[in-house]
């Protein structure tokens, strides 16, 4: 339950940048404009913060059923 918790709270922390290496690696080789670049890197951040927010809940629910 507790590594859940800390699993989720690092995720959301740690969504920029992981954003910014996802984006980088999928797309190294293509030439991405600024109008194109925001808008995916937004999509990369906004789905590790709720995947985050996801397994948060889920260690909260867990803590809840074990008590």
């Amino acid at each position: 339950m507790k590594k859940q918790f800390v699993i989720g709270i690092m995720l959301i922390v740690l969504s920029t940048p992981l954003g910014y290496m996802s984006l980088n690696l999928l797309y190294a080789n293509q030439n991405l404009s600024e109008g194109e670049f925001k808008p995916m890197l937004n999509g990369f951040i906004y789905s590790y913060m709720i995947s985050g927010i996801l397994i948060f809940i889920l260690g909260i629910l867990n803590k809840r059923k074990y008590e």
